[in-house]
């Protein structure tokens, strides 16, 4: 008989203190200021008094406070414990083609303040450091709170170093902006791909950890992520869900990247709107006999049934039937999600067919995603709000 391989690795004091403390903050995210250091102690495993010196750490460091107790009978009344919202704060943004959109956010995942700025035209790596310090400055200043860091969604492939390897809609190619970012700053600034942070913001979503989920960010291209049993799949390079240049067989049209079939070229935003606009979007559900409207319906249901040719491939490998929409097309509403379930329909069994949605945050989205990440960089936790908090 074979015997199971045991792999081992070293766990030092201050490896295993970090992952104590992660698993505190996280428990006291989750708790919402309903657990107090008893409540940690049992939910965890931990002993209390190890619990304690956590907790007195994280309060020194202004992530956590506790609250005056409630008596309850007998005894001391139990102190529930919160993340500090007072103190620290993380900043956000998403960095589009033509503008960028960006705002506050609290350690707990509620959003404040948000704004929007527009990028001179066909804008630099130079460009774009100068606006996002300015504006984040800005919004840095009017909350009031110390910054803990800032994520920043871009519509690029990443480097596992954080450089951007290559962005088509942005005219960039080996690019470094978080270095030179941060360094204006002063604090630590976490690049994730738009899709990505999408992934992260639906995964912060989830009402319960360890689900999956395929999410397709359709704007002027088209990404894919995988969150896989609670975890965002980035691959080995961190190019899962490049999948706006592939052919899945339903283009022959040529694409701006040199090649042809590209699904691009029939399902991202440009190539679905042509001459209309994204308002537009709003009455393809009702389209009359305006034609200009019909036309534009057609491209909708030919992109929907585009976007499940792929779709499907990736929920029959990853047996994954939850899909989540996300871009400005989620203004063509209901007609997109029905094209791209018939494609599902008619390619997969029943049983593994269900309806996509559209993303919770909607437009926020993807800023709301790069906080999660920059959450996740400094302090190794991740928040779990409902769509009513955040």
């Amino acid at each position: 008989m074979t015997k199971a391989i045991r792999i081992t690795e070293k766990v030092t004091p201050g490896v295993l203190r970090e992952r104590n403390t992660r698993l505190v903050l996280q428990t006291v995210l989750i708790g919402d200021g309903s657990m107090s250091r008893a409540d940690i102690s049992r939910s965890t495993g931990l002993a209390r008094a190890v619990v304690s010196e956590i907790v007195e750490s994280l309060m020194a460091q202004h992530l956590v406070v506790e609250e005056v107790g409630t008596p309850s009978g007998r005894g001391k009344p139990a102190k529930p414990l919160r993340v500090d919202t007072d103190r620290q704060c993380l900043l956000m943004a998403d960095l589009r083609p033509t503008e960028v959109v960006a705002g506050v956010v609290g350690l707990d995942g509620v959003i404040g303040s948000t704004g929007r700025v527009d990028l001179p035209p066909n804008p630099g790596v130079d460009d774009v450091i100068r606006v996002l310090d300015s504006f984040l400055r800005q919004l840095a200043a009017d909350d009031g709170r110390a910054v803990l860091a800032a994520g920043v969604a871009v519509p690029a492939m990443l480097s596992p170093e954080q450089g951007i390897v290559e962005s088509i809609q942005l005219r960039w190619t080996d690019v470094d902006l978080a270095g030179p970012l941060q360094e204006a700053l002063g604090y630590d600034v976490v690049l994730v791909n738009d899709a990505t942070a999408v992934a992260m913001s639906e995964l912060s979503h989830q009402s319960q950890a360890g689900g999956s989920v395929i999410v397709l960010h359709i704007a002027g291209g088209i990404g894919s992520a995988i969150i896989l049993d609670g975890r965002v799949h980035l691959g080995e390079r961190q190019r899962a869900g490049e999948v706006g240049h592939i052919d899945v067989g339903v283009s022959d049209r040529r694409c701006k990247c040199g090649r042809t079939g590209c699904l691009e070229t029939v399902a991202n935003l440009p190539a679905i709107l042509g001459d209309a606009s994204v308002e537009d979007l709003d009455a393809v559900s009702s389209p009359g006999e305006d034609p200009a409207l019909r036309a534009l319906a057609e491209r909708v249901d030919h992109a929907g049934r585009s976007l499940g040719a792929l779709v499907c491939v990736q929920a029959a490998i990853l047996d994954i039937p939850d899909v989540v929409i996300d871009g400005p097309v989620r203004r063509a509403g209901a007609r997109l999600l029905d094209a791209i379930e018939q494609e599902l329909a008619r390619r997969l069994p029943a049983v593994d067919v269900r309806r996509p949605r559209f993303s919770t945050m909607a437009d926020q989205s993807k800023m709301h995603g790069a906080a999660a990440a920059a959450m996740l960089h400094e302090l190794g936790v991740l928040w779990h709000s409902s769509p009513d908090r955040a």
